[in-house]
């Protein structure tokens, strides 16, 4: 890692992302009254609760995906789609990234030169992507389970690492402390330090944020892992390998199919266990 990697914690109200600066300041959570009910009695309560909007994805003004998610961290969650998909390659591949207001959401629009675009990874998508799906609007199955060709960078990956970096991530949640809603990833040293995270109402729009920061900063995949505050699905595998990221730790065991992909791709996986880590065995 060419220098190390901080999480500036940005106020849950602001979004971060040059476009926003120019003048589009969305809110990531709103207030919500209600009566909470507890054995002492009954109170008036004001909860704040994460925002979730349309996310129109284009390439070149090119229509190609609408994702639910959190209006922050835009640049960041536009990098990382793009990588995760297997569109482009690297961060340097997109040369500008345009936030404009649309609707009751936001389209998001990467430019990137022609030649720098794997058009044969646009699969066509029928529908919006919701909040829990990374797979929405896959029209063919051969779509939808995509792997690298390349080996990923082996990783040490150590219990004690994972445990240290779960008991950190509460910290690392600014929005969740507000709003008690929304997923997280971290991006982790290999002793279990959290040197970045990302959240949002998505648990896969989280990771794409998080990857796409780690792409912006040239981060070194072998230099570290993975936390998601969710269960682990075979997308975040399949997200993670094609940002070439060697192993990933969840809250909960892996879909066997995630655990297979994993295993295809030669990514460590751990998961948080009643007793301790779980580490899986690769073979």
């Amino acid at each position: 890692m060419n220098a190390p990697l901080t999480s500036p914690r940005r106020p849950a109200a602001r979004a971060s992302s040059s476009a926003l600066r120019e003048g589009v300041a969305p809110r990531t959570s709103v207030p919500a009254h209600g009566i909470l009910h507890t054995l002492a009695g009954d109170e008036a309560t004001v909860w704040q609760v994460p925002e979730e909007v349309p996310l129109a994805i284009q390439f070149n003004s090119q229509n190609y995906a609408v994702m639910m998610g959190t209006p922050a961290d835009f640049e960041d969650f536009a990098v990382g789609f793009a990588i995760a998909e297997g569109i482009v390659a690297k961060a340097s591949d997109v040369t500008a990234v345009l936030v404009l207001p649309s609707g009751q959401g936001f389209a998001v629009d990467l430019c990137a030169p022609e030649d720098k675009i794997n058009r044969a990874r646009m699969a066509k998508r029928g529908i919006e992507g919701r909040t829990g799906c990374g797979l929405c609007g896959i029209e063919d199955m051969r779509d939808a389970v995509r792997m690298p060709s390349s080996a990923l960078p082996a990783v040490d990956l150590r219990p004690e690492a994972v445990a240290r970096a779960y008991e950190q991530l509460p910290a690392h949640q600014p929005m969740s402390r507000v709003n008690r809603t929304v997923h997280a990833a971290a991006w982790c040293s290999v002793d279990g330090e959290i040197r970045l995270s990302r959240e949002d109402v998505g648990r896969h729009t989280a990771l794409d944020k998080l990857i796409g920061a780690l792409a912006r900063g040239q981060a070194d995949p072998a230099r570290g892992f993975v936390l998601m505050s969710s269960r682990c699905s075979f997308e975040l595998v399949q997200k993670c390998a094609l940002a070439g990221i060697g192993a990933l730790a969840t809250v909960s065991a892996p879909t066997a199919l995630a655990l297979s992909l994993a295993r295809q791709a030669r990514l460590k996986l751990a998961a948080l266990a009643s007793r301790g880590v779980m580490i899986f065995e690769r073979d």
